[in-house]
């Protein structure tokens, strides 16, 4: 896999700049595990007069998936371990984690097949 490959999974200009200088300034991460995504149900809405449907709740998990979930989190919780100066932070419902990690750091957690993606963490206004 080439560098510039590697670096794809690192969502934004900065994080890629960042990793590809191997810079020591650190950044808040989110940091994506590469699993299939929670099922949401459906109920009929009629807010705003329109109808159609809206989630209501987040389906519970098979007994396979969670199981799956669950050691592709450990798998990766243990590799951050090795590369970060800090542990990272299990977000259990984003299926993710948050860590401060420095471009250095990036760069080789972008190599990670069990990650879909790595994000600043900002916070919302």
């Amino acid at each position: 896999m080439s560098k510039t490959n590697r670096l794809d999974k690192l969502q934004g200009e900065e994080l890629q700049r960042m990793a590809s200088k191997g810079l020591e300034q650190k950044a808040s991460v989110i940091i994506e595990l590469d699993v299939p995504p929670q099922k949401v149900g459906l109920r009929e809405s009629t807010a705003g007069g329109a109808g159609g449907l809206a989630p209501d709740r987040v389906m519970p998990e098979a007994p396979r998936n969670l199981s799956d979930l669950e050691e592709k989190a450990a798998q990766t919780r243990a590799f951050l371990e090795t590369v970060l100066d800090s542990p990272p932070r299990w977000l259990r419902a984003s299926r993710a984690f948050a860590a401060e990690a420095t471009g250095a750091q990036l760069s080789v957690i972008a190599r990670s097949p069990h990650l879909k993606a790595v994000r600043l963490n900002r916070r919302l206004k």
